[in-house]
């Protein structure tokens, strides 16, 4: 059973097996990823097999990002759904294209009408609770 604990009011998240690597990358400031060596796809979110070829998870390499990427949807929340992120609403969520070939939800940072699909973007990291976790600025 999974449960979400909070730090400093931020929810924590529970950490997959799986993605042991991707929160490792995070609290070293890398935004990383699965690809497949079998058949060169990224697996995103994190798998203990191939979802496109079936291959087993000594075939998945976990690969460093980029960081960078296009916006391809956005949203922005003006009511915080608990007291740590009506703390700093207004603010905007959204799915990155990454030049990686996945697709990466997170914050999106900056004024909503300075963003548009397609607009060029890149991760900066920041602490919430005793995570690391990656918001994206217009780049």
């Amino acid at each position: 059973m999974s449960h979400t604990h909070t730090h400093d009011g931020w929810p924590q998240p529970y950490r997959l097996l799986d993605a042991q690597p991707y929160w490792e990358g995070l609290a070293a400031g890398q935004l990383k990823f699965q690809r497949c060596t079998a058949c060169n796809q990224v697996v995103w979110p994190a798998h203990s097999f191939c979802p496109h070829c079936n291959a087993d998870a000594d075939k998945l390499e976990w690969q460093a990002a980029s960081g960078r990427g296009s916006l391809y949807s956005y949203s922005t929340v003006l009511r915080g759904p608990t007291p740590a992120f009506a703390s700093i609403a207004p603010y905007t969520v959204g799915f990155v294209e990454m030049d990686e070939g996945y697709y990466f939800f997170a914050q999106i940072e900056g004024a909503p009408e300075t963003m548009k699909v397609g607009s060029r973007v890149e991760a900066r990291m920041i602490q919430r609770g005793e995570q690391n976790l990656p918001v994206f600025v217009l780049a």
